[in-house]
């Protein structure tokens, strides 16, 4: 079964919010590891959720349409960190053909953070369309 990695990377502005999108999935997919890395400094400061969804949008403020893919089992529905890189095997099954992953940041700092996330899936016997 073939593991796709797909990569966010963006700033997020000082008090700020940003939502990034992948390309359009048009296949089933089971999503199986959540990635973020934190640069030095950031000090828990950066919130990272990550969504499915089946629309684009990409808001600028607020946090995106579709499911929050923490907090369906967790207690906290982001991860942060400081100087670290956080890898989550996390299993959930996207049956439906035509979707998209987002990555959301929060920055409650006074100063600009980087996000830096992946979300690896496995687009099952049927392969990338």
């Amino acid at each position: 079964m073939p593991l796709l990695t797909l990569p966010f990377a963006g700033s997020v502005p000082a008090g700020g919010e940003l939502t990034l999108v992948s390309q359009y999935l048009s296949f089933p997919y089971t999503v199986s590891r959540l990635i973020a890395s934190f640069a030095l400094g950031c000090d828990r400061t950066l919130q990272v959720k990550f969504f499915a969804s089946r629309g684009p949008e990409a808001p600028a403020t607020g946090e995106p349409t579709g499911t929050d893919l923490l907090s369906i089992h967790g207690q906290v529905p982001y991860l942060v960190g400081d100087d670290e890189r956080k890898d989550f095997p996390h299993e959930i099954q996207v049956p439906d053909r035509g979707s998209y992953l987002k990555v959301y940041g929060r920055n409650t700092d006074t100063f600009e953070h980087t996000l830096d996330a992946q979300i690896v899936i496995d687009s099952g016997p049927e392969g990338v369309d």
